[in-house]
Formats: C-alpha cells, structure tokens, sequence
C-alpha cells in the first residue's frame, strides 16, 4: 500500500547497503576524487533504484489502478476518480516518482554513512522506518482488512468484504505481488551477502 510502498524504498536500499557493507567498505576505501564514485556506489544505486522502479513502483501501481480504496487505505477519495482530472491525474505519477526518489535518497545517506565511518547509524535508521510504517499503518485497523471504496469504508463499511475472501480478485492479485516482491528481493539480499563475505575473504587474506 502506498504507506508502505514509498518508504520500504528507502528501508531497501539501506538494507541492502548494510548487508553489503563490507563490499562498500573493501571497495571504496581512500578519498574519493571530486564528483567520482567508485563502481560500487553505482552498482549498489542500480539495485536500489531497480528494486524501486522495477518491483515496488509497478506491484504498487498494479494494486492502486485495480483497488484504488485498499491501496492508500481509504484515506482520499481521489484515487477512485483519476479520469478527466489533471490534479488526480497526478496521484499514480506522483507515486511513482516518490518511490523511485525514496530509493535515491535512502541510498545515497547510507553510501555517505559506509564510507564516513558513521554505518553504525544505518540499521538504526532504516529499522524506525519500518517500525514507524508499521505504527501508521496498524492505528489505521481495521482499513487494511477491507476490500470496497472509499465511501463505503467511510459510511457503509457493512458493504465490504474482508480481504482474504478474495474480493474483486484481490487476494489473488495480492499474492502475485507479494510473491514478485520477495523473489526478486531475495535474490537481491543473497547476492548482496555473497559479495559482502567475499570481500571480507579478500580483506582477511
């Protein structure tokens, strides 16, 4: 859902920076020269921003263009009403873009933290992110246990359905998702983890 789907960007991409932070570290030692990265910077942005705009944004489009309401947790009803207004227009582009930018950004600081011997602040950060996701996302219950518009969770919620009885095909469309996004995050966190623990292999030799 959009509350989740922005930040778990950013948590994404520091997670990956901080099960990879021996590869960084290895990689990237001495000063960096003005306005050059080492290679590892912009392997490690690739597969932040893949993640971003290959996985998240397009799983969270999917879900918000087929079940608008659940989505962004009936918080607006714009997102039902997006055709023939420029402004509403706006919301799945915005998301998007948004996402992609979490991804930047949460790498970008946690690169900047690796390479300035402040990585210690990274776990921290990206773990008050998830646990202040989490916070939102539950003082909004029951809202992501219900499949319906906006109006009827707002002022007929005896008209939805829960969501794990696959509404509207929902639950179905919800799966797939969730099976693309842990498949290719997976494959992301181990290769990350090899390249960390041979780079600890080739900085003990």
């Amino acid at each position: 859902m959009v509350q989740i789907d922005i930040p778990a960007a950013f948590i994404v991409s520091q997670l990956l920076l901080d099960v990879g932070r021996d590869a960084v570290q290895v990689q990237a030692k001495g000063p960096e020269p003005i306005g050059v990265k080492p290679a590892v910077y912009y392997r490690f942005l690739f597969r932040s921003v893949f993640f971003a705009g290959a996985v998240i944004a397009p799983a969270g489009i999917y879900l918000l263009a087929g079940w608008p309401g659940w989505e962004q947790i009936y918080w607006t009803q714009r997102v039902e009403n997006v055709v023939f207004n420029w402004i509403n227009a706006l919301i799945p582009a915005l998301f998007v873009l948004s996402i992609v930018c979490g991804a930047y950004v949460g790498h970008v600081l946690g690169y900047h933290w690796l390479v300035t011997g402040r990585g210690k602040l990274l776990r921290p950060t990206y773990l008050t992110v998830l646990a202040a996701v989490s916070v939102v996302v539950l003082l909004n219950y029951p809202s992501f246990t219900l499949m319906g518009t906006y109006q009827q969770y707002h002022h007929d919620r005896e008209a939805m359905v829960p969501v794990w009885e696959n509404p509207h095909q929902f639950t179905v469309a919800w799966v797939l998702v969730m099976l693309y996004f842990v498949a290719t995050f997976l494959y992301l966190f181990l290769k990350t983890g090899k390249e960390a623990r041979q780079a600890q292999g080739s900085r003990n030799v």
